[in-house]
């Protein structure tokens, strides 16, 4: 990117240079200049990573599938999964997929923290048949009460767990006891990306992976951008939220898509609020965050919430040009719809 602009091309020696004169002087010298060193890491990388964040099932998936313009990463109300998403760009001969699992126990705490909080067995042995099969029947049942998997937090808890389980199980010979396995699409006998793509989506495998590293062709990627898709900051593992965290104050992350999701709800989130709070405290990444109100369409014939959205905007967002309202699901659709001909659509 430097290239582009041949008067930065020796940024980083004035930078430092000022650096020393800033030093040289006494009454500045106890001044912090690490987050000027952690801004030029950034402006003289070759990538730019760009992490979406935000509760589960606010539709970054979807949005990161609506700006690829193809079905790459899972998108479903309720799921919820530890897995981190990087998306880099590949010449369109050289598209591949890398997968990084879970170990087995990593995968039996996930278990166990979901047992305690549905109060069902703990000292989780997933390799026994018959206590999979308890803690599956257990976890239908919660679902059943509750009305459905996406009606309550207890409910998706009980499928996130469901989803672990039967993950470990279809995915055990590719699982290892305490190390991150990880595989080309090529050792799945996947033949192009889409298909190691469909396989990564589904629910139970996705639940018992760490990492997956699609690199694929879009002119989006070609420069050097990097879409990072991270767990829910409401994931029902605490150690998932807290990945979230960790990967926005990294000192690689170059900018942040914060998604919400009061244009569905109406109100932030306490998550929400908190992540809010923890993004404008960073000074490395405060000036480089976009805000996008997802679901904007269920809007639309709602007054009431279009109300309560354009004041929650106006009272906590009118200092930001940054804020964005759109329907990641929509926009999918509507990219889809670009690659087809009037004779292969319907009215």
């Amino acid at each position: 990117m430097i290239s582009q602009f041949p008067q930065c091309e020796n940024l980083s020696e004035q930078v430092e240079s000022l650096l020393q004169l800033l030093h040289q002087e006494p009454a500045l010298r106890t001044q912090d200049t690490s987050s000027v060193q952690s801004s030029l890491r950034k402006v003289v990388s070759p990538t730019f990573e760009i992490v979406f964040a935000g509760a589960f099932s606010a539709g970054k998936s979807m949005l990161i599938n609506a700006l690829l313009e193809r079905e790459l990463l899972y998108s479903a109300e309720g799921h919820a999964t530890g897995t981190e998403c990087y998306i880099a760009y590949a010449e369109p001969e050289a598209e591949k997929v890398i997968l990084t699992f879970l170990s087995e126990a990593e995968i039996c705490e996930q278990a166990e923290v979901l047992c305690q909080r549905l109060s069902l067995t703990t000292h989780v042995r997933i390799n026994q048949p018959e206590v999979m099969n308890l803690l599956c029947q257990g976890c239908e049942l919660i679902i059943q009460q509750e009305g459905g998997e996406s009606k309550s937090e207890r409910a998706k808890q009980a499928k996130a767990l469901i989803l672990l389980l039967e993950g470990f199980e279809a995915n055990r010979d590719r699982i290892h006891n305490t190390n991150n396995a990880t595989y080309s699409m090529e050792q799945f006998n996947f033949s192009n990306l889409k298909e190691a793509a469909s396989y990564a989506r589904r629910g139970s495998n996705s639940a018992v992976l760490k990492r997956v590293e699609y690199y694929c062709h879009h002119p989006l990627l070609q420069d050097g951008n990097i879409l990072i898709d991270t767990p829910g900051i409401d994931a029902p593992v605490q150690k998932d939220a807290e990945l979230t965290y960790r990967k926005i104050e990294h000192p690689d992350t170059s900018a942040v898509v914060c998604v919400l999701k009061p244009a569905a709800a109406g109100d932030m989130t306490k998550e929400e609020t908190e992540l809010l709070e923890a993004m404008r405290g960073n000074s490395g990444i405060r000036d480089r965050v976009f805000y996008v109100f997802n679901r904007i369409d269920e809007t639309w014939y709602n007054t009431q919430l279009r109300q309560r959205l354009d004041g929650l905007v106006i009272s906590q967002f009118q200092e930001s040009s940054r804020v964005y309202k759109t329907s990641g699901l929509l926009g999918f659709y509507g990219s889809q719809i670009k690659h087809t001909s009037g004779s292969d659509r319907f009215g």
